[in-house]
């Protein structure tokens, strides 16, 4: 995936550009374009689309900063600079990374986690077909496949290898484990509360104690999983 990239590396020091191409390189990447000032690098924005830029600071007519603030939709940036004065301001900005020059190559690999990190998730969900909130499952119920739309399931409790799917008119047992279908699930409208139960976080009536009541039953919370719950019914 790296290496279909576009890249862009922007720095008035030829020899720190060479640096991130080396780096580049090995990576077999090698659609790349080197801007030796914002300048250049503002004209390249008008005429490509960029996936990444390496972004130095301290520069002549336009700093890199100044620069980030000019572009109303930047790709993913990194910056790269020997001046550590500017790392919250580029947090602010919501670079990537943040990298001081000499930048090593290890601690450059860290930085292109990151963006493989943020280029991969929509590509995973088409991939793994993840169910929106507005989306259904096919659930395995005996010899048949049955419709049930995401937004109905109340609650799902473990039954060693199975689960049962709750809804307001129905309880359908499938074989799969709780993990498994929790996973198919959207993280934001569900929650794992315990070993045996995920629940639907907007279908939560009550919470007494220690539980959650969804459609009149009393669901446990485990220790492990309170933290997490209590964030998201919260939020």
């Amino acid at each position: 995936m790296l290496k279909t990239l576009n890249y862009m590396i922007v720095d008035d020091e030829p020899l720190a550009i060479d640096v991130i191409e080396n780096y580049l390189g090995r990576l077999d990447a090698h659609n790349i374009t080197r801007c030796e000032n914002a300048v250049e690098a503002f004209q390249a924005l008008q005429n490509k689309v960029f996936d990444v830029i390496f972004l130095d600071i301290e520069m002549p007519l336009l700093s890199g900063i100044e620069f980030l603030k000019s572009v109303k939709e930047p790709p993913l940036i990194i910056i790269t600079t020997a001046y550590r004065d500017y790392a919250v301001e580029g947090f602010e900005l919501e670079v990537v990374d943040y990298l001081v020059k000499p930048v090593s190559f290890p601690r450059w690999m860290k930085a292109m986690e990151k963006v493989v990190k943020l280029c991969q998730p929509v590509a995973k969900k088409e991939e793994n077909q993840k169910v929106a909130a507005s989306d259904y499952l096919f659930l395995k119920v005996d010899r048949k496949f049955v419709k049930v739309l995401v937004n109905d399931i109340l609650y799902i409790e473990s039954l060693k290898d199975y689960v049962r799917v709750k809804t307001p008119s129905q309880a359908l047992i499938s074989y799969q484990s709780l993990t498994e279908i929790t996973d198919k699930l959207p993280s934001g409208r569900f929650v794992r509360v315990h070993r045996s139960y995920t629940i639907a976080i907007d279908k939560v009536s009550m919470i007494d104690g220690n539980c959650v009541e969804v459609d009149g039953k009393l669901i446990p919370i485990s220790r492990e999983h309170r933290q997490e719950v209590m964030e998201k019914i919260y939020k």
